[in-house]
Order: C-alpha cells, then sequence, then structure tokens
C-alpha cells in the first residue's frame, strides 16, 4: 500500500479489532486555495473550513460517481455556505454573508454567525445517469461538526465520531486543517452490544487524545499519525485520494446559462461598454462576454 505523505489527501483505514472504519483527512494548499479566493473574514473562514474538511472526510466514506456536498442555510450574517467534493477528490467552497451584520455585531462566532437554520447533505450522480440522495438536520449544538453528528445519530444511526482541526501555519499564513472521522458500520465488530459499546468507547477514547498540532502538522505522515492513535486496535490503511481544489465552472457552462435569460435580462446585465460579466462565486474567476459574442449566444435579436 502506497505511504501516504504530506497534505492534501484522504487515507482510509479499518481497526481490525474491531471493524471500526475511518478516515484521515489533511488539507493544505487545497483549502487554503478555497478561503484566499475571496479574503474571507477569519471568522467566516473558519465555518467554511469545518464544513470543507466534513465534505472531504464523508465523502471519503461513500462509494458514489458524482459530487457529494454540504451545504448551509441560516438566519444569521453568513447566510449561506457550500463544500463540494467529487469522487475524484476535487473540492471546492464558497460562503455568502453580509458585511455590515458582522460588523454591527463582532462578537458573533462560531454557529452564532450562521443562526438558525438548516445542513443539507446532498449526493448528486446525476451527471453519470444516477440518482441524486439527499438528508437535512436542523443546526444545532455548538459547532457544525455537532450538527453533522446529530444527523448521523438521527437519520442514518451509524455511531460515528468525528474530531476536526483548523488553523494557520505560523510562518507562512497559510490555512492548514485535519479532521479524523471513526464510524460503526452495521453488522461488523463483536456480536454482543456489550462488546460493540466497549469497543466503541475504547476507540473514542483514543481519538480524543489526538492533538491539533498532530492533525495540522504536514510533516507527520498521516500513516505514523494513525499508528500513534490506533496500533494496539491493528490499524490497517487503504489508498489514499489525493485531495484538490477544482472548480466545476467553464466557459461553455456559462455559455448555456446566459443562453436561459431572456433578452431583456440580459439588457439589464450589460456593462458600459455592452458586455457581460460573470464571475463565479466559488472560485471568483469572471467569464466576459462581449455585444458580438452574446449576440452569436441568443441570435441576431440580440444588438
Amino acid at each position: 500500500m502506497p505511504l501516504a505523505t504530506g497534505t492534501d489527501l484522504l487515507r482510509p483505514f479499518q481497526l481490525d479489532r474491531t471493524q471500526l472504519r475511518g478516515r484521515l483527512v489533511r488539507l493544505g494548499a487545497t483549502i487554503d486555495q478555497v478561503l484566499r479566493a475571496h479574503a474571507y473574514p477569519a471568522a467566516v473562514s473558519a465555518q467554511l473550513g469545518e464544513l470543507l474538511l466534513l465534505a472531504g472526510g464523508l465523502a471519503g466514506g461513500l462509494k458514489f460517481a458524482g459530487s457529494f456536498s454540504l451545504q448551509v442555510r441560516g438566519d444569521g450574517p453568513v447566510g449561506l455556505m457550500v463544500a463540494d467534493c467529487t469522487n475524484e477528490g476535487r473540492m471546492r467552497g464558497y460562503a455568502s454573508f453580509d458585511a455590515a451584520r458582522m460588523a454591527a455585531d463582532e462578537t458573533l462566532v462560531g454557529p452564532a454567525l450562521v443562526g438558525t437554520g438548516l445542513l443539507a447533505l446532498t449526493v448528486d450522480q446525476t451527471a453519470t445517469g444516477g440518482e441524486l440522495y439527499q438528508g437535512i438536520v436542523e443546526l444545532s449544538g455548538a459547532t457544525l461538526t455537532a450538527s453533522m453528528l446529530t444527523y448521523f445519530h438521527r437519520s442514518e444511526q451509524v455511531p460515528t465520531g468525528i474530531r476536526t482541526a483548523l488553523g494557520k501555519d505560523p510562518r507562512s499564513g497559510s490555512w492548514r486543517a485535519g479532521a479524523l472521522i471513526v464510524q460503526s458500520m452495521p453488522g461488523a465488530g463483536a456480536t454482543s452490544p456489550e462488546e460493540r459499546t466497549e469497543d466503541w468507547q475504547r476507540t473514542m477514547l483514543l481519538m480524543q487524545t489526538v492533538r491539533d498540532d498532530e492533525l495540522l502538522d504536514p510533516a507527520l505522515p498521516p500513516d505514523d499519525l494513525l499508528w500513534r492513535l490506533f496500533h494496539e486496535e491493528r490499524v490497517r490503511v487503504f489508498a489514499p485520494l489525493a485531495l484538490t481544489h477544482g472548480c466545476s465552472c467553464d466557459e461553455a457552462r456559462v455559455a448555456n446559462v446566459l443562453r436561459s435569460f431572456a433578452a431583456d435580462e440580459l439588457e439589464e446585465m450589460r456593462l458600459p461598454d455592452g458586455a457581460v460579466a460573470v464571475t463565479c462565486q466559488f472560485c471568483s474567476r469572471t467569464y466576459r462576454f462581449g455585444p458580438e459574442r452574446l449576440a452569436a449566444l441568443r441570435g441576431a435579436g440580440l444588438h
């Protein structure tokens, strides 16, 4: 099995003693690109960074061909956050926030930024001929991770443990993140309820001993960290998945969107020089369509 090193990867593993399965996620350049693309305030970056970690870690536990996304909607200053991860490991994220409301109350941090709302999980395989699945849970608890744990407890009834860490490199100032997710799959492990409970509690105690700096340190190989934590549980690793920053936007997709607008709607979008500029909310890339290109898209009736 190839050795997992560095950052921007997901390492699946299994604890053979108990048959519990998990994923270790490390994000470096991937999360830094997402959070720097819009120069989010630190408090917003922390929330979106946590959502990205959860998206990457949970996508790694699914078999799908398409995209897995987490979306948060609330009535707070941060009204919308989205984090996507494809089955190939391409990740992107976006947050929409009201700067005036945040400035009016600088004490708002964590879930208070989102307020009352919902967390939605979506597995979209429609592009490959598959189905779309969605689950929704109310935001609750002190963190987004707590809401995610509530979802697994209530909706999936899959015992789940999640440990996350997010911070900036003290030298470069770039964002780094790490997460550890462990789940008990139905029918695996000890046969008696008592043994399963004991195995789960022991594993959760071991999991909680991991420090933030261990989850974040790019110099500490993920496999070494897993061995430190779970060597007595006979940890076994599987092939790692590289995680990268990648947006699904392109000029052809934007052109198709513009074709869907009526002529008068496009007129309202025009800049003084007659062009229309569309900026991707995820990656901040701007696509510019001049008058001639717009006319070609909509037909000779557009001038």
